[in-house]
């Protein structure tokens, strides 16, 4: 590890010495970056945001090296990858997307069966900006924003006749990607889009691949004081991805065996978006979206037994077929009354609903092999049909007030659900189980409240504190999957968020931070020991969680040289309950990230970023029975070139040191292992792009 930071820190500092560094420069971009997401639609600048607020522009994007969403997010403090979704603030791995909405232009991708967003449908090359609000976002958006909300702003190219990009990628494990953005004004007021991209990729892991397709078409229509537009998308992702934990022995011996390389998954979706926006007088202002969504998932495995030559292994995975069809419609409106300057009332509402079918095969064996060369024989049975209705109604208000150097903000929500599921269950010899058929119904009624100050000293500092209670109910997929022996009740979990901060630029740094104090009760859990694919595995903790943590990031601006490095701190504990005392599982307590660009020519980048993530206990490991899983540190270095014409070339290396390492370890208790998830070593990509 040593020798790792030591490169790091020569690169950086022959770089310091390269260049003079007293050159003027404008340094208070990060203070006035102008952000959408705590007020939807008001640009309000970083500095008087009451979050610790985190915006990454597209120029950082290509500057950084950042080949999609999933990348430009890593060096945010306080949000880690587990297992490829993002955890903020310490939520436990396999749930952390439940808690945090990904938003496009404010509209959530967060499926509502399953709470998940794909970030791989997200092109990079259309996106303006992402901002970062952890703890933000509950009162327009639900308890579904519990740790926060990550919106990715696209592209308004209204000043150009046509524009577009064009480019190809390739790299290790088979990567190719190729991609084509297209888009015109056909009037003055009228515009349209077609943005194209599709990339297959075998994974790191033995029989892992991902195919992916997408297609968009879009237009906006300029009113007077006022826009409406239409998106319509296509996504489609056909996987074997399904990646089951190695025991300590097997990682040993072959840390890229894949047990389940049988299954494959297909997950399809069409999704219609239509948006408008109206000036109606010079105070009062309109806006609402609406999304229609249908989604066809289904995933399956092989009957047989597989063998693994290279390890002399048997593989048997389960005859599991699963289908899942959801319809979904989400509707959300807002009032917007400016009464003083930078004060305002926000009034808004929405609402959902979604219709789930879906249909489970499981089998039975009919031969148990008595040596490894006999086959296993499966009979495949229909095991479940289960329909849910759901639908969510929810309304808010939000004040924004001004005074002297002082900004406040107040805003409540209260949203009620409905859930109905009707369920039918089967044996193997296709006799109803009745202990597990029946129709369940529930409709809670939660209320969301949060409390901002802002005091701004100058143009170059301010501070905050903010207060906000979230309460979240169990997704569509949480509540079909409940283990109901462990937790009868099928409860919200409550949130509650404290938190101090101050951003400020001294001469060329900007330094951004913050203290919180998190407090949790009866939070959703997930343990799979019941099974992964339809057994009973969420639950309400018999207990309450603390998270105490810090968050620090800093830049620093030279000539042709920026510095930047994030901090996060956090001590996570459970207590109360029969866990009380122990860690959280699956959270680290210490994570940090270093990064250099450096503009060698106006044409010539080159980027480099170390992230370390610390020592914690796997996951679902609630007594801390084992021990701490080791840290991590991974080095990424890329460069690109523009030439003058439109066209660049870029390529890197992740993992440069070719580090070892699990994102994501959980604990099996009914096997008393612990179960490792290898991420990938070294590997490196090459691409081109051109843009017009």
């Amino acid at each position: 590890m040593y020798k790792k930071i030591g490169i790091l820190a020569l690169i950086i500092s022959s770089s310091l010495f390269a260049e003079e560094t007293t050159k003027e420069k404008d340094y208070g971009v990060r203070l006035n970056e102008s952000t959408i997401t705590t007020e939807r639609y008001e640009e309000t600048p970083v500095i008087e945001t009451a979050k610790n607020i985190t915006v990454i522009t597209d120029e950082e994007i290509e500057k950084k090296g950042y080949r999609n969403v999933e990348d430009a997010l890593k060096m945010v403090p306080g949000l880690f990858l587990t297992d490829g979704s993002f955890s903020m603030r310490g939520q436990v791995p396999k749930l952390a997307d439940k808690s945090l909405v990904v938003l496009v232009d404010g509209v959530p991708q967060n499926g509502m069966d399953n709470r998940q967003y794909d970030l791989d449908f997200i092109p990079i090359e259309q996106v303006e900006k992402i901002e970062v609000v952890p703890a933000g976002g509950a009162i327009m958006y639900g308890g579904n924003a519990t740790a926060g909300v990550i919106n990715i702003i696209t592209k308004d190219n209204e000043n150009k006749k046509y524009w577009g990009n064009v480019g190809v990628e390739g790299g290790s494990y088979d990567y190719r990607k190729y991609k084509l953005n297209y888009g015109m004004n056909i009037t003055d007021r009228l515009d349209a889009e077609v943005n194209y991209s599709t990339s297959d990729k075998n994974g790191y892991r033995e029989g892992e691949k991902k195919d992916l397709d997408f297609i968009q078409v879009g237009t906006n229509y300029k009113l007077a004081d006022g826009k409406l537009g239409f998106k319509y998308s296509h996504n489609k992702k056909v996987a074997n991805d399904r990646i089951t934990g190695l025991t300590k022995e097997e990682y040993d011996k072959n840390r890229r065996q894949n047990k389940d390389a049988g299954r494959l998954e297909t997950d399809e979706q069409d999704k219609y978006i239509l948006t408008f926006d109206k000036r109606l007088t010079d105070n009062l202002e309109f806006s609402s979206v609406v999304e229609y969504r249908e989604r066809d998932y289904k995933y399956k495995y092989p009957s047989e037994i597989s063998y693994d030559k290279k390890n002399n292994l048997y593989f048997t995975p389960a005859y599991v077929k699963r289908i899942k069809n959801t319809e979904s419609f989400y509707l959300n409106s807002q009032l917007k009354y400016n009464y003083f300057d930078n004060s305002h009332l926000i009034l808004g509402g929405d609402y959902s609903k979604a219709k789930v079918k879906e249909k489970s095969f499981s089998t039975t064996t009919t031969k148990k092999p008595s040596s490894s060369n006999d086959i296993e024989k499966k009979s495949p049975y229909f095991a479940s049909n289960t329909n849910i209705d759901f639908k969510a109604i929810g309304g808010y208000l939000t004040n924004k007030y001004s005074y002297n150097n002082f900004i406040f903000t107040q805003g409540i929500r209260i949203e009620k659900n409905e859930f109905d599921e009707d369920k039918t269950t089967f044996n193997s010899s296709g006799e109803i189980n009745s202990k597990k058929t029946g129709r369940t119904k529930d409709s809670p009624t939660n209320t969301n409240y949060e409390l901002t100050a802002n005091y701004l000293f100058d143009e170059d500092t301010s501070a905050f504190f903010s207060y906000n209670r979230v309460k979240r109910n169990p997704s569509l997929t949480e509540f079909s999957s409940w283990w109901e022996e462990k937790s009868p009740k099928k409860e919200a979990q409550t949130v509650d968020t404290f938190e101090l901060g101050t951003k400020t630029l001294i001469e060329n740094i900007y330094l951004a931070g913050s203290i919180f104090y998190i407090n949790g009760d009866k939070e959703i859990m997930y343990d799979p020991v019941n099974g992964t694919m339809v057994g009973s595995s969420f639950y309400n903790l018999n207990g309450k969680t603390e998270r105490i943590g810090l968050e620090l990031a800093s830049e620093q601006y030279f000539d042709k040289l920026t510095l930047r490095e994030n901090f996060t701190y956090m001590h996570n504990e459970i207590t109360d309950g029969p866990y009380k005392g122990n860690e959280i599982p699956g959270v680290s307590k210490l994570m940090y990230g270093l990064g250099a660009t450096y503009e060698i020519t106006p044409q010539l980048i080159f980027n480099l970023e170390t992230l370390y993530h610390g020592k914690a206990y796997a996951a679902n490991d609630f007594y801390n029975k084992k021990s701490k899983v080791d840290s991590y540190m991974v080095t990424n270095i890329s460069t690109r070139y523009n030439f003058n014409n439109g066209l660049s070339i870029f390529g890197g290396i992740n993992n440069l040191f070719n580090e070892q390492y699990c994102d994501y370890v959980n604990y099996d208790s009914k096997n008393d292992v612990i179960k490792y998830a290898a991420s990938p070593e070294r590997n490196y990509y090459i691409g081109m792009e051109y843009k017009f």
